[in-house]
């Protein structure tokens, strides 16, 4: 099993903390007084509307970002407004696009979101077949400039291409899968910290038993495996068991989009914060960080989208007051 702390610390000093590779979207937010589990009426009007940047990775980046890591990001975006709306919030939240790949002739990832009246939400997403990312785009020198990969299968081969050469070039592989799809069992493999939506490993192995898929899964990879339950907390596995970590109650729900990015990157900044400050205790440092990131991902509930990703001080407010 990988020894997370220890190749976080054998990649102290490199410019970058964080290297994000896979998708980014332009998120079109529409709150609505309904709740989303029952029939919609034929027409409705929205209370809010809100043009945001969306996509797990491109959004764990910002995420990261605000909470004070120093962060990259590659991915497509078309040669339209859309794309240049995300490029320019990105780098409002310091996060470097330099080696984002700008498509001619193609339209940016969108996304509809509908956000319910108790903060749950329902994604139409639509993609432009010709949108792509070469694995020859994301070259070794910059991968080997970061400490954390973290990426999706939105490019499916230009992600298992970079978690092969981040492994090579010793980076810790953090991966952030919600359903199966081509190359995923590959990616897994690769993967230090395998993060998965609470359906995924059932998909995944075909098992209907939530607890064996979820160990089945762990199986398959010789990182950690952690599963999310939204606000049922996660499970963290290890070998045949399962142990269930609590989520936090969130000050306020407003739209739970984008939580779960929220929590991939907070629990990638807890781990480098562990690495950083010293820390051995591998497994009381990987709780630590569960608890930092289910922090982060309660206070991301209060706002739309990504806009309601906390930064740090934020994040140890909360957290000091959950104390006592």
């Amino acid at each position: 099993m990988t020894a997370l702390l220890d190749t976080l610390r054998r990649s102290a000093g490199r410019p970058f903390d964080l290297l994000g590779v896979g998708e980014c979207s332009l998120d079109l937010v529409y709150q609505i007084p309904l709740r989303l589990g029952e029939p919609l009426p034929d027409k409705t009007s929205a209370t809010a509307h809100e043009v945001l940047g969306g996509g797990q990775v491109a959004t764990a980046c910002a995420a990261a970002a605000r909470l004070g890591r120093r962060v990259r990001f590659v991915g497509a975006v078309g040669m339209d407004g859309a794309g240049q709306a995300l490029l320019a919030e990105l780098a409002a939240d310091r996060v470097e696009t330099a080696s984002v790949r700008r498509c001619l002739g193609t339209q940016t990832r969108t996304a509809l979101i509908l956000s319910g009246e108790s903060g749950e939400r329902s994604i139409i997403e639509w993609r432009d077949r010709a949108l792509c990312l070469p694995p020859d785009h994301v070259p070794v020198e910059l991968i080997q400039s970061c400490r954390v990969l973290h990426c999706d299968l939105f490019f499916p081969e230009t992600s298992v291409r970079s978690a092969t050469r981040a492994r090579e070039s010793g980076l810790l592989v953090s991966i952030d899968l919600d359903r199966p799809g081509p190359l995923a069992s590959e990616l897994i493999a690769l993967s230090d910290l395998c993060v998965v939506s609470e359906r995924f490993p059932s998909l995944l192995t075909g098992l209907g038993d939530p607890e064996a898929a979820a160990v089945e899964l762990s199986k398959r990879t010789m990182g950690r495996v952690i599963v999310t339950h939204g606000e049922r907390g996660c499970w963290l596995v290890t070998g045949s068991s399962v142990e269930r970590l609590s989520a936090f109650v969130p000050p306020q729900i407003v739209d739970t989009t984008a939580c779960g990015d929220t929590f991939h990157a907070a629990l990638i900044v807890g781990l480098l914060d562990a690495a950083d400050a010293g820390q051995h205790d591998e497994e009381a440092s990987l709780r630590s960080a569960v608890r930092f990131a289910s922090a982060a991902a309660a206070l991301k509930c209060r706002d739309i989208g990504r806009r309601g990703c906390p930064d740090r001080a934020q994040v140890a407010r909360f957290l000091r007051d959950e104390r006592g």
